[in-house]
């Protein structure tokens, strides 16, 4: 029964784990040259239409992911020489592992006169 449960949890997890931001920390850890990280960004945005866009914010996170898109920074792009791979490795981080924004505490100015 345990078990069940776990995997019932562990399900959304598995269920992300293809598209695009997985796609570039898949491929672009340690890249060394721009070409080669523009080249795997267009691999990875034909394989995945709608790009970081499709992507919903925070769909890494959980049990098994990083705790914040700095921490899978540090991690993935440490021995990336390419400035272009680490800033997208940086990119795919944030968006699978940085918490959702609130929006909903913030308050148009001037908004209703």
């Amino acid at each position: 029964m345990k078990a069940a449960v776990l995997l019932i949890a562990l399900i959304p997890s598995i269920a992300d784990a293809g598209n695009f931001a997985t796609c570039l920390l898949d491929k672009l850890p340690g890249v060394q040259n721009d070409v080669a990280a523009h080249a795997v960004y267009q691999v990875c945005a034909a394989q995945h239409p709608g790009a970081f866009a499709a992507v919903k914010q925070g769909a890494g996170r959980g049990w098994f992911g990083y705790a914040a898109g700095a921490d899978c920074t540090m991690k993935k792009a440490g021995e990336t020489r390419s400035l272009r791979a680490a800033g997208l490795i940086g990119s795919a981080c944030r968006r699978l592992y940085d918490a959702p924004v609130d929006w909903s505490q913030y308050e148009l100015v001037g908004a209703g006169r």
